[in-house]
Formats: C-alpha cells, structure tokens, sequence
C-alpha cells in the first residue's frame, strides 16, 4: 500500500471518529456558544409573517452546478449548502403554514430539490401541503438566464421575501437590484467575492463565505447538522495550524540549517 493511499485512510477514519465524538456531543447538549446570524433571523421573521399574509417566500440554491469539473466543485459544494439551508426552511415552513416557491438552474438541482422539499413536509406529516408545482426550473447551465428569470418574477410576484443562497456571480445584480427596487426583503449568500461586493450593496442581510455553510445548523437544533459544523470547524482549525506550522518552519529552517518540507 503506497504512502498516499495510508494517509487517505488514516484521514477518513479521523473524520468519521470527529463526526461520531460531534453527535454524541450534540445528543448530550453541550455545544458551544455561536454568534447570531441576522440574515436568518429574518428569514425566519419572513416564514412567519407568510404564514399571516399567504405571500411565498421564495428560496434558491442560485446557479448552482452537480460536477467534478474545473471550477464547479466549488459550485457543487454550495449547492448541497443550500440544499441543506432550503431543507430546513421547508420544515419551518410547513410546521409553521408558510408558503414557499422553490426555483433552480440546474436539471440535477430541480430533482434534489423536490426530494428535499417533499421530505421535509413528509418528516412533519404534512404530505398532502406538499404541492411539486412549489418547486420550478427556470434555466438550466446559464447563470445570467436564471438571474434575469428571478428578476421578472420579482416584479411579477408578491413575495414575502426571497432567498438566494449559493453559487452566484456578477449576474446576481440583476436580480438583487430588482429585489431592492421593489423592496422585497431579501437574503443572499455566496462564497464568491465578486458577487459578495454586489450583494452587500442590495441587502444588509448577507451569508457570506463560510456563513453559507452554517446556515443549516442554525436552522435547527438536530444533533447530525450540528456534528456536521463542529467537525467541519474542528477541520478547519487543523489546517490553519498546520498552514501557520508549516510557515513557521519555513521562516527558521535556514538559520539552522533544517532540511525543507516534503513538496516545498
């Protein structure tokens, strides 16, 4: 067995021992204290009121992608955030009363997406308030044609609110200016700095970077989206000390003569 090979074993296996030492910590309750996130405090704020007013809350996984290919694993790792996020709005939504639309530009994301919605309303036992027709495919492939989709419904619809979590570019402008325009309260997300600029200039209620994958264990208090985020934060905390190791050792190894780093 080669030494690759060793390490990505030695690697999954710590990951799912994180994973098992997370959720039993999240089944006794002890976890740890996190920051508030405004932009889901007011969607939470909007599914209540479309409860009262009967106005749909629209909710978007964006322009996302199903591939491994160059640039759209980024694209695919967004998706399935905000798979997750829609997942437990739709549980609030049918907990709650609320009306939602569900839209996408992609063919794969439109079936993840039914599956999602329909489960949430299953989970809580409200499968006849299901309705397929919630869920709409607007583009498919091509960002600008689904940002200039949600645009004219904007302006065609009265909406409670609107929720466009995932993989955006420029083109999110298009339709998050419109949104400002007609003052409907929106949410944007997204882990690309070109469209973060443009969001933060629509809306004050933004996901931005890694607030995009939290989202769905704020939503909730299940114990598996909280293991998710304390092994993913756990994760994140080894690699910036190892990064800041690794630089360390860098900056010294000359003065005393250290032999370099494997790859450097």
């Amino acid at each position: 067995m080669t030494l690759p090979a060793i390490f990505l074993i030695v690697t999954l296996i710590f990951v799912v021992a994180l994973v098992w030492l997370h959720h039993a910590r999240a089944l006794s309750g002890r976890l740890p204290e996190r920051r508030s996130l405004p932009a889901l405090d007011m969607l939470r704020s909007a599914l209540a009121r479309s409860a009262e007013t009967g106005r749909p809350v629209h909710l978007s996984p964006g322009a996302s992608t199903i591939g491994a290919g160059e640039g759209q694993r980024a694209s695919t790792a967004e998706l399935l955030a905000g798979l997750s996020m829609i997942g437990q709005a739709a549980s609030q939504a049918a907990a709650g009363g609320a009306a939602i639309e569900v839209s996408s530009a992609d063919a794969v994301a439109h079936l993840a997406l039914r599956g999602v919605v329909r489960q949430a309303y299953q989970t809580l036992g409200q499968s006849q308030s299901f309705d397929p027709r919630q869920i709409e495919l607007w583009a498919h492939a091509d960002a600008m044609a689904y940002a200039t989709a949600v645009a004219a419904h904007y302006r065609q619809a009265q909406l409670e609110a609107s929720v466009l979590s995932g993989a955006f570019g420029q083109e999110v402008l298009l339709a998050a200016e419109t949104g400002a325009q007609r003052a409907i309260p929106q949410v944007l997300g997204s882990t690309h700095p070109s469209a973060l600029g443009l969001m933060i200039i629509t809306t004050p209620h933004v996901l931005a970077g890694e607030e995009l994958y939290a989202a769905e264990a704020h939503l909730t208090t299940a114990p598996a989206p909280q293991a998710r985020l304390l092994t993913h934060d756990t994760l994140r905390t080894i690699v910036i000390w190892l990064m800041l190791i690794a630089f360390g050792y860098g900056l010294i190894r000359v003065a005393f003569g250290w032999p370099a780093l494997p790859g450097w």
